[in-house]
């Protein structure tokens, strides 16, 4: 009996002990997931207090950091937004007159026109990516909303849509398709088109699998591929189809105000698998 009663007090009294540990592991995950807010409660244990307090230090330094980031990108892009109209507009006026052109100076001037458009592509990613406005989320069928997006959106690459059971989601509809707009975008660029999307429930959460017929990315670049302008490192590896860099790093922020997570694995049989995965909604 008493070596019952003394395992039991020390199973208690190691859990109790592996408390404040626990603590820092899901609040240090919940940051590396993208809530900057999440904090350690206040101790007054002599021991824990000061790494409560360097803790949460570290955390309010990198919530101001990564919010001067966010200002300092919403403000240059819209200083670069005046501009940027004008060249648009100049632009448009010489591809207009095009052949009235010398073959070098219609050259010269496509090349341009295609540099400005994509330069005006990236504007609006960062302005887009630096938003804090709140999510406007209303409720809606996935496989629905998906097979309406690709719907509208038509073009070269219309990819099966595979969604065989309802699953709904509270979700901002602008942002959803911005995300899955952006991630049609990707593989028409670099995957050679995508080929399906995949709509499931996976436990509580709702899973979007898009798979493109590319080449697959390496292990060791997957987690970089939703890095901000990680196109000029990877375009040798995936091609260089014209793209911002900023595309699947918006698609990662979008996510992650949805409280969702996003990542790359194999698609089975070859080729690249971009999985998001957001709450769902019981019915």
């Amino acid at each position: 009996m008493s070596a019952l009663l003394g395992l039991a007090l020390g199973q208690w009294a190691g859990r109790r002990a592996l408390l404040p540990l626990t603590a820092v592991t899901r609040a240090a995950e919940r940051i590396a997931g993208g809530d900057l807010t999440a904090r350690l409660p206040s101790s007054t244990d002599a021991e824990l207090a000061p790494l409560v307090a360097t803790f949460n230090r570290t955390a309010d330094d990198l919530e101001q950091r990564v919010s001067r980031d966010a200002r300092f990108a919403a403000a240059v892009a819209h200083e670069l937004r005046s501009p940027l109209t004008t060249l648009v507009n100049a632009a448009a006026v010489l591809t207009r007159r095009r052949a009235e052109l010398a073959p070098t100076a219609r050259e010269a001037v496509e090349l341009l026109d295609g540099e400005i458009q994509r330069f005006r592509r990236m504007v609006l990613d960062l302005l887009e990516i630096s938003r804090s406005d709140t999510l406007q989320r209303e409720d809606g069928e996935l496989g629905a909303l998906v097979r309406g997006l690709v719907a509208v959106r038509g073009g070269e690459h219309v990819p099966e849509v595979d969604a065989t059971e309802p699953v709904t989601v509270r979700v901002d509809r602008r942002r959803l398709d911005q995300i899955l707009g952006n991630l049609l975008d990707n593989a028409d660029a670099h995957g050679g088109g995508a080929l399906r999307i995949g709509v499931a429930r996976r436990g509580r959460f709702a899973r979007i699998e898009v798979d493109d017929a590319g080449p697959g990315i390496p292990p060791e670049q997957r987690r970089a591929v939703f890095e901000r302008f990680a196109r000029g490192t990877l375009a040798g590896s995936r091609g260089d189809g014209g793209g911002t860099g900023l595309g699947l790093s918006l698609v990662a922020a979008h996510v992650r105000r949805h409280d969702g997570r996003v990542w790359v694995e194999e698609r089975p049989g070859g080729g690249t698998r971009v999985v998001v995965e957001l709450p769902g909604v019981d019915t």
